[in-house]
């Protein structure tokens, strides 16, 4: 039997070990590898739904608003004057006395009764205290007459018995003839004093009368001197100043009773047909946004302009403090309702060539550009939002973006907010 040993073998322990170290690094740099392309092929795997889930993420937050049905107004435009419904000129009745005082400015309100304005009552005064002492006088002439009357009277009665007296002695014979004469032409002549006594009486009485007209003229007078509205309204303008001469002709302030304003609107002879009393009519303006009311066609003048072939419309307008007689304000008569499909006017999106497009919420909150045909704008109303009638291109129910639609394109992936 022949035995090797390791010298013999021509290796030594230290060469063994360094070949087996070699092995066992080229299988770990092998289950390394197959490791790594495992997890790079799998991360590829695994991007592609990634990519996919990221095509899908929201670009705008919006809100959106279904078409729904709604009555859309056929409507005729107009524009016109604000008006008084009823302009009082307020002018006193006193004349020839200064004005004192002046108690309102434009735009005040009224209530019937209110003192305007006030008048210098000075010599009105100094006449009524004159007219008062003059009725004293009077009265007292009155009572010295009424005593003169009782004298009179007395008198005639006195005569009047002497006379009946004489009378029955002279039918006896015991007075003569001459006596009796002279008794009855005493009589006479105290019956005619009574008489004249009594006109002096009436006389006197006229002129007690008389001083009692004066002063009650003279009051009459100075309760005029205060100028008070004969309604509740509006005080449209001031005419006067202190210190002028009042007048019955020249108004102090002109008064639009009750604040009653109507629109003096405008309409071609052509169109007057559409036009029907008590038609709700939109009211705005083009200077002020804050002006968007709601008036009612009162009543249509019967006469049309022969040069323009314009007939005045007057539209009754609601209280305002907006409103002021002389504005230039227009107006959208309703002429005809009908059952129309509407949607938020935010939602229209112009477009360069005349089109206009919305964007319509479909699956996936993936939105669509679509062209529409607009009819007629409702204007806004109260917190009701402005809204167009939709004549082609939606149907009722589909949802619309309302907010956010000047930054979306056809297909955007969009969230809906409340």
């Amino acid at each position: 039997m022949t035995h090797y040993s390791e010298t013999a073998s021509g290796r030594t322990p230290a060469q063994r070990s360094t070949r087996w170290s070699g092995v066992l690094l080229g299988l770990g740099a092998g289950v390394l590898l197959t490791l790594a392309g495992t997890r790079l092929l799998g991360g590829r795997e695994a991007a592609t739904p990634e990519t996919d889930e990221t095509a899908a993420v929201a670009t705008q937050t919006v809100t959106v608003e279904s078409a729904t049905p709604a009555a859309v107004a056929d409507t005729l435009a107009v524009n016109g004057t604000v008006e008084a419904i009823d302009l009082l000129s307020i002018a006193p009745q006193a004349s020839g006395l200064q004005i004192r005082q002046i108690l309102v400015r434009e735009g005040n309100a009224v209530s019937a009764g209110q003192a305007i304005a006030t008048l210098d009552d000075a010599t009105l005064q100094a006449d009524l205290r004159q007219a008062q002492a003059q009725l004293t006088v009077s009265q007292a002439e009155v009572s010295q007459q009424q005593a003169s009357q009782a004298q009179a009277q007395a008198s005639l009665a006195e005569a009047q018995s002497n006379l009946d007296r004489i009378q029955s002695l002279a039918d006896r014979g015991a007075v003569s003839q001459q006596e009796l004469t002279r008794q009855r032409t005493e009589t006479v002549n105290a019956r005619e004093s009574v008489s004249l006594a009594r006109a002096e009486v009436e006389s006197a009485q006229a002129g007690v009368r008389s001083q009692q007209a004066a002063i009650e003229r003279l009051q009459t007078q100075l309760s005029q001197t205060t100028v008070r509205a004969p309604v509740a309204g509006v005080i449209a303008e001031r005419l006067a100043t202190v210190g002028d001469v009042s007048s019955p002709g020249t108004p102090i302030v002109t008064l639009i009773q009750n604040n009653q304003l109507e629109l003096a609107a405008e309409v071609p002879q052509a169109q007057l047909d559409q036009v029907a009393i008590g038609a709700p009519v939109a009211i705005t303006s083009t200077t002020d946004s804050r002006i968007s009311l709601q008036g009612t066609v009162r009543s249509i003048d019967p006469v049309v302009d022969a040069d323009t072939r314009v007939a005045t419309v007057n539209i009754a307008l609601p209280s305002s403090e907006l409103l002021k007689p002389g504005m230039f304000l227009r107006g959208a008569i309703t002429v005809s309702s009908r059952q129309g499909l509407t949607i938020p006017a935010t939602a229209l999106q112009p477009q360069p060539d005349g089109t206009t497009q919305v964007f319509v919420l479909g699956e996936g909150n993936q939105v669509t550009a679509r062209t529409v045909e607009v009819g007629n704008r409702i204007a806004a109303a109260n917190d009701e939002a402005a809204q167009v009638e939709i004549l082609q291109g939606l149907q009722s129910g589909e949802q619309v973006v309302t907010s956010g639609v000047g930054f979306l394109q056809d297909g955007d992936v969009v969230r809906v907010v409340e």
